[in-house]
């Protein structure tokens, strides 16, 4: 994050202030180069790993979509599309990616757990390209998928918590933002888990446990909404101040404060269904946009 590369700027820049006149001017710029490249490097690291959360229930909600013939073709390429990228950090992470800004992981504890993701992704990339073919769905596949997606989703989030703790600088000045990080990231999933499960439910898939997931959802999604906004100091969040930022926040408040009733009512018809499927592309749309804005914020 900006804020972090100016601590380490400033702390080094004042180091600077030491050295030769003639010099101070090169290694000041190598310096700022230097933090920024790392900075930069960091943060692509967190965005790509929270995305792959988001992306393993995105990928299971396409699933869904394409089994009740929701605008199939569109969902399937979505589908392969969120694979793709989902494959591509995990082979960033291994190989480095300079079009990603991934540099090759060496960390022992984040390969392990890396190596626990792509064990299970594996077979899940496996069916997620399996799952449409010749206008027809291979229900092995999309079992498989509905059945294994929350798995890839925590073992995703395992990773994601590792790379924080071992890339973020723990000071008490710079945990609310990464604390507020850390709930920008899960409202990104909840959309698309909430969609997920209101499908499942609809379809009547394992209905009573997947209604008992979808009140859970809905619960932490609104939860985390208004502690984005309003703060909230027991998960150690401050109130939004930067303006920017407090509107995007209201714009998704705005949309999902006109859609709750239908996560939340049990018989809805497919045009309903259907309504859901616009506002969870545009709330993804949204909360993606509040998490960025966040990342590179100075002031939150």
């Amino acid at each position: 994050m900006v804020k972090k590369s100016l601590f380490l700027v400033i702390g080094l820049f004042t180091f600077c202030l030491f050295a030769s006149e003639n010099s101070i001017e090169s290694r000041l710029k190598n310096i700022v180069n230097t933090a920024f490249v790392k900075q930069n490097s960091i943060d692509s690291v967190v965005a790509l790993a929270t995305n792959n959360k988001m992306l393993s229930q995105k990928m299971a909600k396409c699933a869904v979509l394409i089994k009740n013939s929701i605008y199939v073709e569109k969902n399937h390429k979505v589908l392969l599309e969120s694979a793709e990228k989902f494959d591509a950090f995990i082979h960033g992470m291994y190989h480095g990616d300079s079009l990603l800004n991934l540099k090759k992981e060496t960390d022992t504890q984040v390969l392990d757990e890396l190596s626990e993701v792509n064990e299970e992704w594996i077979n899940f990339y496996t069916h997620v390209k399996n799952l449409y073919k010749e206008d027809k769905v291979d229900m092995l596949s999309y079992q498989y998928i509905i059945e294994h997606n929350e798995k890839l989703l925590k073992i995703s989030h395992k990773l994601t918590q590792t790379i924080q703790s071992k890339t973020m600088f723990n000071t008490s000045d710079n945990q609310v933002l990464v604390n507020t990080l850390k709930f920008a990231d899960r409202q990104k999933m909840l959309t698309q888990k909430m969609l997920k499960e209101k499908f499942l439910v609809y379809t009547n898939e394992n209905k009573k446990r997947n209604n008992v997931k979808l009140r859970g959802s809905i619960i932490l999604f609104r939860n985390g909404l208004n502690g984005l906004i309003q703060g909230d100091k027991k998960r150690g969040i401050a109130p939004v101040s930067n303006k920017a930022i407090l509107q995007k926040l209201q714009d998704i408040l705005t949309l999902y404060n006109a859609s709750e009733a239908l996560y939340i009512k049990q018989n809805v018809d497919m045009t309903k269904m259907k309504i859901l499927t616009r506002v969870d592309n545009r709330l993804l749309q949204l909360s993606t946009e509040v998490f960025s804005m966040i990342q590179n914020t100075l002031v939150y």
